[in-house]
């Protein structure tokens, strides 16, 4: 099969620049993985479909879009600021000032209270060790009263003995000597 070089397709139209443009766009046209056809064809189907102007390398359209999506942001924003944040805000430092004022008066109570408990704890733990003081002194005393009653009967039986040991016939200095001797053990008690 023998191809005609002479037809030409009626659809192919070319375009004249120079040099250096065109590998510009060979460039960019490899970049994108794109033929240099392919590519005139994107950038005339983005052109048309954006309605930028190609010469304006400031994009002043793209600009103006960029800055009313901003606006719209910030204008979301500070309404969502106003609505929720600045609310939320205020009625978390309300709940922190009432939290600091909960504690502030449950430590001036409970430190009072507890220091009411503390004077009061030591005041019946002196009132119980002089209680402990005062029976252990009568447990003491019962035991030395026990004891000298013990002794004291003792001394009595011992003179008892000897009194009735003793007839007329006992001379008064025996008996002084007995009564003496018995006195003598009764202050040594």
């Amino acid at each position: 099969m023998v191809m005609d070089h002479t037809v030409k397709d009626e659809n192919i139209k070319s375009v004249r620049f120079s040099v250096d443009t065109d590998e510009k766009l060979t460039k960019l046209a490899l970049k994108r993985g794109m033929s240099k056809q392919q590519f005139v064809v994107c950038m005339v189907d983005y052109f048309y479909k954006t309605k930028k102007d190609p010469k304006d390398l400031n994009d002043e359209l793209l600009k103006n879009a960029i800055n009313r999506k901003t606006d719209n942001i910030i204008a979301f924003i500070r309404t969502q600021e106003n609505d929720l944040l600045i609310p939320t805000r205020k009625d978390t430092e309300l709940v922190l000032r009432s939290l600091q004022e909960m504690v502030k008066f449950l430590n001036e109570y409970l430190i009072g209270h507890n220091q009411t408990q503390a004077d009061i704890l030591k005041e019946q733990s002196e009132y119980l060790a002089e209680v402990f003081r005062l029976v252990k002194r009568l447990v003491e005393a019962e035991q030395d009263k026990a004891t000298l009653k013990a002794k004291f009967l003792k001394l009595l039986g011992y003179y008892i003995e000897h009194r009735e040991q003793m007839n007329m016939m006992t001379s008064k200095a025996e008996k002084d000597a007995l009564v003496a001797h018995v006195q003598e053990q009764v202050r040594n008690l």
